[in-house]
């Protein structure tokens, strides 16, 4: 199981872990084989273990496409994420997707106004869901990116592109934040009192590649395109994610039982914004649908095991529970904000 922002920023201590209710999750960790890892984003993790990143820059875009149902070809493709811009003290804060609502009509005007602005620079946008959206350029980009999700919440100046072209694709950050800002989507949006969908962050430039044998993985579990693309170019199943764990245990097939699989959980949504509430709820509804049934399936025999990636932006976790494991009952559960240490 891989879970992003399964861990809340260390500097706030063990407050917002105050009173979660998480029993199956402190069995898994206290009890399974666990070391603490370094803090990551859900695609740069995604990126080391399937071995996709090439240099600084993580070239993820055409195989989320690939996952979004798009066709990348043979061309250059970096995600455009529509994002909103919010200016504090003189600095831009980013508010990603995640936080728009955006409606498909609204995509499609916007990625419209984007493609007239842009095609004499050779770039095209693409939006195969509202809130994702992708931008072929005619060529390959000299930049080192970061992901929208690492950005979230922060001040852009130090995540914006750098690279030979550095100076270039700031520059069209600029120009769709113009361009957007006055667009009568985003008047409509203001005057409902919604927030704008004011420019678009570039990162991931790459193209569509095998990736070839040796996937640590025979399958993956996920609902995000990235577990989708991978899974196609690395050449294993991709399945869409059940409602629970019980429904993956009861879905997979006996042979896929004797292999290793990857799930992609929902990412906790709030960690980036400070909503703790939402985060909480996020939380112990995981527990509720996924750790506390997985770990029964492990103690039950429905499993051999279970292995939890748990990460958090300053640090992650690593534990896993076989049903051996279940036996250690001199390794006390602890509350999960004590890994948080």
């Amino acid at each position: 199981m891989l879970v992003p922002d399964l861990f809340w920023p260390a500097a706030a201590g063990a407050e917002p872990y105050s009173g979660l209710e998480l029993p199956a999750l402190e069995t898994l960790l206290a009890r399974g084989r666990g070391r603490r890892t370094a803090g990551a984003s859900l695609e740069r993790w995604l990126a080391t273990a399937f071995r996709v990143a090439s240099g600084r820059e993580l070239p993820l875009a055409a195989l989320a496409l690939r996952g979004d149902g798009g066709e990348p070809g043979a061309d250059w493709w970096m995600l455009a994420d529509p994002v909103h811009l919010e200016l504090h003290a003189g600095r831009f804060v980013l508010a990603d997707a995640s936080r728009l609502a955006i409606t498909a009509d609204e995509a499609r005007q916007l990625t419209g106004a984007l493609n007239a602005h842009f095609a004499p620079d050779g770039i095209f946008f693409l939006a195969p869901r509202p809130q994702r959206w992708y931008a072929r350029v005619a060529a390959p980009p000299r930049v080192a990116t970061t992901p929208t999700t690492e950005v979230a919440g922060r001040d852009i100046e130090r995540f914006l592109p750098e690279g030979e072209d550095a100076a270039r694709w700031r520059r069209f950050i600029n120009e769709a934040q113009m361009l957007m800002h006055g667009h009568p989507c985003n008047e409509a949006r203001e005057a409902r009192g919604e927030l704008a969908v004011n420019s678009v962050w570039f990162w991931g430039a790459g193209r569509e590649t095998r990736l070839g044998a040796g996937a640590p993985y025979a399958g993956i579990w996920s609902d995000h395109p990235l577990g989708a693309g991978l899974a196609r170019a690395s050449g294993i199943a991709a399945h869409p994610l059940p409602d629970s764990g019980a429904a993956l245990v009861r879905s997979a097939s006996g042979g896929e039982r004797s292999r290793t699989h990857l799930v992609l959980l929902p990412s906790p949504p709030g960690a980036a914004y400070g909503d703790i509430a939402a985060w909480r709820g996020a939380v112990a509804a995981l527990e509720g649908r996924w750790f506390s049934p997985l770990v029964a399936a492990v103690q039950e025999g429905a499993l051999d095991r279970v292995a939890l990636h748990g990460l958090g932006r300053d640090f992650g976790v690593r534990a896993e529970y076989s049903r051996a494991d279940r036996y250690k009952v001199w390794r006390v559960r602890r509350r999960l904000h004590a890994y948080a240490r």
